[in-house]
């Protein structure tokens, strides 16, 4: 079960997150042991991008393909409508990183779906066998149903958690299956606002106290601290692939790899709290649109 979890590595090369424990980026030797950690726990699956400050080169540091990580990169954003060399970005990330091929190359934008030679260079790189597989990162649930049916892209991560169920009443899930597709979720707990106490949630993000307070009432009624079920709810998703989740310390990879003993004692939960989170705005779900400084 230890499969189904990949490490993001954002936090890694930038300041992120709106309840970062450490109130600071962990130091090379603290990502080193989280590596080691996660390598010792089963964890086989790691997440990055070339946006994600220095997160590359700290894996390359590491040696993380050398030492049996499967990698997911993705190419860098456009700015203001440049052209770029798609070829080139993924050899730097692959230099940056010190392997020689990623798991996946992921679109950071649903954007480039639309771009010819984007997407031609993309099929390229998977050809060469710089890549095994295309993925793209997607915000809405409409992107994501794009996504499942187009026969170039292999992997669709989405956000996902408790508050955030729009792709369940889409039927996002399904299709993906049908379409062959490995769905990758991330924001299990929405950048840590589900983690917070209601005041706080709410004074970062407004509106968002009254069902993070119901979250944890209902987690806190079967026995779950905040973090167990929030991680527990998308671990336990039967169409996630993989849980793409992020940690400040080793201790912080242990518990969540703890989690996964639980699962069979969450089912009653998970059927709780899987649909009692609907039409929830869209302002509160993504991150994206927080008036918070991350």
């Amino acid at each position: 079960m230890t499969a189904k979890l990949c490490l993001g590595t954002v936090q890694f090369g930038m300041h992120y997150g709106i309840h970062n424990t450490l109130g600071r980026q962990p130091t090379e030797e603290e990502v080193f042991g989280i590596l080691d950690a996660a390598l010792d726990t089963g964890i086989c699956m790691f997440d990055t991008a070339s946006a994600y400050g220095t997160s590359e080169e700290m894996l390359g540091r590491y040696r993380l393909s050398g030492r049996g990580g499967q990698i997911i990169s993705k190419l860098h954003p456009a700015v203001d409508g440049e052209r770029r060399d798609v070829r080139n970005e993924i050899q730097r990330s692959l230099t940056r990183l010190s392997a020689s091929r990623l798991y996946c190359y992921m679109l950071h934008r649903v954007e480039d779906m639309d771009d010819v030679s984007v997407m031609d260079a993309m099929e390229d790189a998977k050809a060469r066998g710089w890549t095994d597989k295309i993925g793209v990162s997607i915000y809405a649930p409409e992107d994501a149903m794009r996504a499942a049916e187009d026969p170039r892209i292999d992997i669709i991560q989405v956000p996902y958690n408790v508050l955030d169920q729009r792709l369940d009443g889409c039927g996002f899930f399904a299709y993906a299956k049908e379409n062959g597709k490995e769905v990758f979720a991330r924001s299990s707990f929405l950048q840590g606002l589900l983690l917070m106490s209601s005041a706080d949630a709410e004074a970062k993000v407004a509106g968002s106290g009254v069902y993070v307070e119901r979250f944890q009432a209902m987690a806190a009624e079967d026995g779950f601290l905040p973090r167990e079920a929030a991680m527990l709810y998308t671990l336990c998703h039967a169409g996630i692939s993989y849980v793409v989740f992020g940690v400040d310390t080793s201790a912080q990879l242990n518990e969540n790899a703890d989690l996964l003993s639980r699962c069979h004692t969450f089912s009653a939960t998970y059927q709780k709290l899987y649909g009692a989170f609907r039409d929830i705005d869209v302002n509160i779900l993504e991150p994206q649109r927080w008036k918070v400084c991350l």
